[in-house]
């Protein structure tokens, strides 16, 4: 590598690339359509995070203790982002290792606003099986009903 070009011609990420992947981090929504980790180490423990959030959505109600160690969770995961986006903020790096860089932290936020709905009980997928019979009783409805007029208009 030339040591004389300056570092965006190395294959390093200009001032102004790393000041739009900071920006994006810092849009509204920023976590919409991001996957959430499988994994994350966080004090040195691995935890399987997509397996705590889809536990976390499908049980019909936390106990305190639960939501207690989600919130916890929250913290711990706010500061990794954090450190992260000062990584993002002060290191050299190449543009590949930049864009996993900000796909790590926007994950991340993705995974801290799915965990702060959870703990709130605003995210619960488990539907009482009546509402979704309910469901499937008008689908069927409706279904004989476009059979009938379809036969009457022949």
């Amino acid at each position: 590598m030339d040591q004389n070009k300056p570092p965006e011609l190395n294959g390093y990420i200009s001032p102004e690339e790393r000041e739009h992947l900071l920006n994006g981090l810092h849009r509204y929504l920023i976590w919409v359509g991001e996957s959430v980790p499988e994994e994350v180490e966080v004090d040195g423990k691995n935890i399987k995070l997509h397996d705590l959030i889809w536990g976390c959505i499908h049980k019909k109600e936390l106990s305190q203790q639960e939501k207690d160690r989600i919130l916890e969770l929250v913290q711990l995961l706010e500061v990794k982002a954090k450190n992260e986006e000062e990584t993002l903020t002060r290191a050299i790096l190449t543009r590949e290792e930049a864009r996993r860089l900000y796909n790590d932290i926007a994950g991340l936020i993705r995974a801290i606003m799915d965990l702060r709905e959870c703990e709130e009980g605003k995210v619960m997928l488990q539907k009482p099986r009546d509402e979704i019979k309910q469901k499937v009783d008008d689908a069927r409805r409706w279904m004989g009903f476009l059979k009938t007029v379809g036969k009457k208009s022949q």
